[in-house]
């Protein structure tokens, strides 16, 4: 064996610089985090919840599901899947869409 100018052999010195690194932890990566909530309901869940007493306005739902981590594209697809009815309001030049379940149709 080959000894170094310290007294360990080659070998001996490879094993303590190996240990020594295995007891250090290794470095944390740090992953970006989204700036939105993360998804707090199920999104068939939540509109029944939103348009059980009725039509509700459709930018208001979009809202309130924004607000608990639902994107848009999770609540239109779940508004195709429930069959939920969409209107627009009649009377004014720029009324607002309403969405509603199938029992409140009018």
């Amino acid at each position: 064996m080959t000894m170094n100018d310290d007294g360990k052999s080659v070998f001996a010195r490879y094993i303590a610089d190996s240990l020594e690194k295995e007891r250090q932890p290794p470095p944390a990566e740090i992953k970006p985090r989204s700036k939105l909530p993360r998804r707090t309901v199920d999104p068939k869940t939540f509109i029944t919840d939103v348009l059980v007493n009725g039509p509700v306005p459709v930018i208001t739902v979009l809202e309130r599901g924004a607000a608990r981590g639902l994107t848009r594209k999770q609540i239109l697809y779940a508004r195709e899947q429930m069959q939920v009815v969409a209107f627009k309001e009649i009377g004014r030049r720029h009324g607002c869409w309403f969405w509603a379940l199938p029992q409140h149709e009018r």
